[in-house]
This record gives structure tokens, C-alpha cells and sequence, in this order.
């Protein structure tokens, strides 16, 4: 679990850290350098945190409700609920102009969350056309 000192810097110290790690993470995150970069400077449990954040906030955006974004990616119901507020607030306008908007993020989650509702991807979703083509394509 992530665990920050109570030994507090001064305001405008910290707000010139943030400011250069965001330049430094900017002036390194290309095609090539990035996942080495990610996966070197997170933990596991960070490189989680964030990756599950970031889909909260793409399927808060597509409508998708609290507590099925909730069993989706087996985050508590106070976190996604806590993140729709802030959500509705606006506080995650700029990650949703900015980041969010490739079709990547939505195969991601349309993945997770058909296998979520199909029993693993076993069963057929219970409506929709070509509900059943999974299936038969299996059979076959």
C-alpha cells in the first residue's frame, strides 16, 4: 500500500516537484520508453491503483452505472462512488478530453465487463443481436 511521510514539504516546494515530475514523465513517455518507465517507477499496486482509476473514470464517461463499474473491476463501492462524485464534479474533465477517447481503453473494458456479465465468457449475453454467435461459433 502506498504510504506518504507526515513530515509535510512546504506548499511551493511540492508544487515545483509535481511540476518537474510531470515534465520529466512527459519528456519520457514515448512508444518505446514508456511501459519501461511505468513499470521501473510504480509498484505493482500503484501501476493497479492507477490503471483502475483511469477505467473508472472511461466508463464513469460511457454512462456505465457505480456499482456495475464496482463488480467490474472489484474496487469497493465507497471508491467508485467517491470517484462519480468527483466525477460529476468535473474534477476529471481534463483526463477525459485529454487521455481518454482511444478505441484501446474501450476494447479494454468492453472486454472486461462482457466477461463479467457472461459468466467468464462462457454464456451468451442475455439480449443483444448476435448474442448467440460466441456460441455457436464454438459449437461448430
Amino acid at each position: 500500500m502506498p504510504h506518504v511521510s507526515n513530515r509535510k514539504l512546504e506548499d511551493n516546494h511540492i508544487e515545483v516537484l509535481y511540476k518537474e515530475f510531470v515534465y520529466s514523465l512527459e519528456k519520457c513517455f514515448d512508444d518505446r520508453k514508456s511501459l519501461a518507465v511505468f513499470n521501473q517507477f510504480f509498484t505493482n499496486t500503484e501501476r493497479e491503483m492507477f490503471a483502475k482509476r483511469f477505467a473508472v473514470i472511461a466508463m464513469l464517461s460511457k454512462k456505465i452505472s457505480s456499482a456495475a463499474i464496482s463488480r467490474t473491476l472489484k474496487m469497493s463501492p465507497t471508491t467508485v462512488e467517491t470517484m462519480a462524485a468527483r466525477f460529476e464534479a468535473g474534477r476529471y474533465d481534463w483526463v477525459v478530453k485529454a487521455a481518454i477517447g482511444k478505441k484501446d481503453i474501450w476494447k479494454i473494458i468492453d472486454n472486461i465487463t462482457k466477461n463479467m456479465n457472461t459468466a467468464g465468457g462462457l454464456m451468451p449475453p442475455r439480449v443483444g443481436k448476435g448474442r448467440w454467435d460466441k456460441f455457436n461459433k464454438s459449437v461448430r
